[in-house]
């Protein structure tokens, strides 16, 4: 269970009861999100970033997660931490034993409402709507760049490649950005490609049960790269956040005909199911960050800054 803290404890953190709640009723069902708005938000159109928990998680476990909600003074955004349906999303995958699956939830339709949701009530820059997903989150923010690049300028997927769903219905007809970050010895998606194992039971992580098929990291890589056009890659390693010389984290970068629209993915040779050096809470004696490599969630915000809507794919 996570816990709370208090300022004298954690001095930078925003707790969960700091941000917005709402509902909204999407295709007949009753959905909600959390949210945070910078100090005087009036003042200007803001960026919108959704940000999506994983597989059985929550909106809470991502704002302590990440910590991206620290960042909203200083970087000038609102963050939006929505709740999938029964904790999961309808990322295409077909998993027979979700609830999600089975009701077959029009999640795409769900973004599409909580950004007029957005729109109505604050000023938004539209042309800066990201979205980044962990795991199930982050294949359904694949999902998303297919089926709503009207609305998203870029897309980052963690601790997710991409699945075969997407790789044979994705239809992309308009210009955004993509982003990846993946753990080479991820026990859950695999780094080849296959079939994807997630814990049947929460308490036993060696029971596992089989969750729909995906395409391996490169040819993840591959296949968003022929969908943004890119002409050209580069790839090299990069340092991690230990500050010293090491080959541990690969960074590529592939850039399109349309200098504003980008691929970029870091590979983390050594890295798991996690979202890298997020911020992990289990009571009051045992907290910290995961990991001591890339900064996940600055990585992504750095992503997002560079990428704002485009109107044009090269190209046809």
């Amino acid at each position: 269970m996570f816990s709370f803290f208090s300022c004298k404890t954690l001095p930078k953190f925003i707790p969960v009861q700091s941000h917005k709640s709402s509902h909204i009723t999407s295709n007949g069902i009753e959905r909600s999100f959390r949210y945070l708005l910078p100090p005087n938000y009036k003042t200007n159109t803001l960026p919108l970033i959704f940000v999506l928990h994983g597989g059985g998680g929550n909106s809470e476990a991502m704002i302590y997660l990440t910590r991206l909600s620290e960042r909203v003074d200083q970087d000038r955004f609102i963050v939006v931490y929505p709740e999938g349906f029964a904790n999961r999303w309808n990322d295409g995958r077909g998993i027979k034993h979700s609830i999600t699956d089975q009701k077959n939830t029009e999640d795409v339709l769900f973004f599409r409402d909580m950004v007029a949701y957005f729109k109505k009530n604050y000023m938004i820059d539209e042309s800066r709507i990201h979205v980044v997903g962990l795991s199930n989150g982050g294949f359904m923010a694949q999902r998303l760049a297919c089926e709503a690049p009207d609305i998203f300028a870029s897309s980052f997927s963690v601790a997710a490649t991409t699945s075969k769903f997407i790789f044979q219905n994705c239809s992309l007809n308009g210009p955004l950005s993509m982003g990846f970050i993946f753990g080479k010895k991820d026990d859950i998606v695999p780094y080849n490609g296959g079939t994807i194992y997630i814990p049947k039971n929460p308490l036993n992580d060696k029971d596992r049960i089989g969750a729909g098929e995906s395409i391996s990291f490169q040819d993840s890589l591959k296949f968003w790269s022929e969908k943004l056009q890119c002409t050209s890659e580069n790839k090299r390693y990069i340092q991690g956040l230990k500050q010293k010389i090491n080959k541990d984290i690969v960074r590529y970068d592939f850039e399109s005909a349309n200098p504003s629209l980008k691929l970029r993915a870091f590979l983390l040779e050594n890295g798991g199911h996690i979202w890298p050096h997020g911020f992990f809470y289990h009571n009051d004696k045992k907290y910290g960050y995961l990991s001591e490599d890339l900064d996940a969630s600055s990585a992504v915000l750095d992503f997002f800054k560079e990428t704002p809507k485009t109107n044009y794919l090269g190209g046809n």
